[in-house]
């Protein structure tokens, strides 16, 4: 099992291309920072900041690896805690229309906001059978497939996504990328977009 975590970037990277960081080391989180000079140090230090609403959710989840070591982004969705610590990238876009005016000695183009795109979250992982080389994780894929296959916005519990004011997602896009030369290893993609509440006023 120790051979395989030390692969997880690895696969990762020949899955997805993109590379990873080492596994969450708790012991790490509690080192002064490298940087002495920075523009924070005159802000007032945290009283509590093992009760901050991103420690709170992370720490709910209470996930570790196999080998017992603590994932520092777990991510449940739809009531799945998505297995290995899944990377996971989020984006939104404002809609904005420029209009230049003719004949002006003002530089640039007037700006007029006309709304905020969902947010646009890309949810990268690894379902992986620890318990042998020779077999596919069958049972894990098939619960990654049966969260696709709900149409509906599925709850999301994760400190960033939920920092961000992201509670629901609906994915869009399921993909299994190729995994030549591992049997136990499936690695796979959602795209989703974030899904809020809308009232209407008649």
């Amino acid at each position: 099992m120790a051979e395989l975590n030390l692969t997880l970037a690895g696969l990762f990277q020949q899955a997805f291309g993109i590379g990873r960081g080492k596994p969450y080391d708790p012991g790490q989180a509690k080192q002064p920072a490298i940087r002495k000079d920075s523009g924070y140090d005159n802000l007032p230090p945290a009283d509590d900041a093992e009760g901050t609403e991103f420690v709170q959710v992370r720490e709910s989840l209470n996930a570790r690896l196999p080998d017992g070591r603590s994932i520092f982004m777990p991510m449940q969705l739809g009531g799945v805690l998505l297995p290995n610590e899944p990377s996971i990238s989020i984006a939104s876009r404002k809609n904005i229309i420029q209009t230049g005016l003719a004949g002006s000695t003002r530089r640039g183009m007037v700006k007029e906001l006309i709304s905020i795109e969902d947010w646009s979250v890309t949810i990268r992982g690894l379902a992986i059978n620890f318990d042998s080389k020779l077999v596919y994780p069958e049972d894990q894929v098939k619960a990654l497939r049966d969260l696709y296959e709900k149409n509906e916005a599925l709850d999301v519990k994760c400190a960033l996504t939920n920092l961000l004011g992201i509670y629901r997602l609906v994915i869009l896009d399921f993909q299994l990328p190729e995994m030549i030369g591992y049997q136990h290893v499936q690695a796979y993609q959602f795209t989703c977009v974030s899904d809020e509440d809308f009232l209407l006023e008649l």
